[in-house]
């Protein structure tokens, strides 16, 4: 059970949102070429629905080191030089990361002293806006993950 969660958590919610996305559309399109109206809450559905789908999906990248990198110099490299660069890489990133879930923490806390609803859904703001630290934790939990199973495994290959 936790195995697939773990595989299959962000493609799940990921493609949830994209429905989200594409039935928001799809109903504020019919509506406004039926019934030359519109729905103020779908645009901003869709929105969200593709703001959630990207933090998502860049989560999943994590996991499956799918991120664009540069690895036709490591190749070249002897195997110390090629751990060493993967290695310094993905602590810049993991730093990037530690980064953004701090910052957006802050924003997200700042959100907590005002209330701002969204014209749309009559939402808080800030409901909406956690889900970017919640994202960037879960890039930092993937990233662990993956140097986790690189150990795990006996350090063979590289974490690419």
């Amino acid at each position: 059970m936790l195995s697939k969660i773990d595989r299959y958590f962000e493609e799940v919610i990921c493609t949830i949102c994209l429905i989200v996305v594409v039935g928001s559309v799809l109903l504020q399109v019919i509506l406004r070429y039926f019934f030359s109206s519109a729905a103020a809450w779908a645009e901003e559905t869709a929105v969200y629905g593709m703001i959630f789908a990207v933090y998502l999906g860049a989560s999943m990248a994590v996991r499956e080191r799918a991120h664009i990198r540069i690895t036709l110099l490591i190749h070249r490299l002897p195997r110390a030089l090629q751990i060493m660069s993967v290695v310094l890489a993905d602590g810049l990133w993991l730093g990037f990361v530690v980064f953004m879930i701090v910052q957006t923490t802050i924003y997200t806390q700042l959100l907590f002293n005002v209330t701002y609803m969204t014209p749309g859904l009559g939402i808080e703001q800030r409901w909406v806006q956690m889900v970017i630290p919640m994202t960037f934790a879960l890039m930092l939990f993937r990233i662990l993950q993956v140097y986790w199973r690189w150990r795990r495994d006996g350090w063979k290959d590289l974490p690419l």
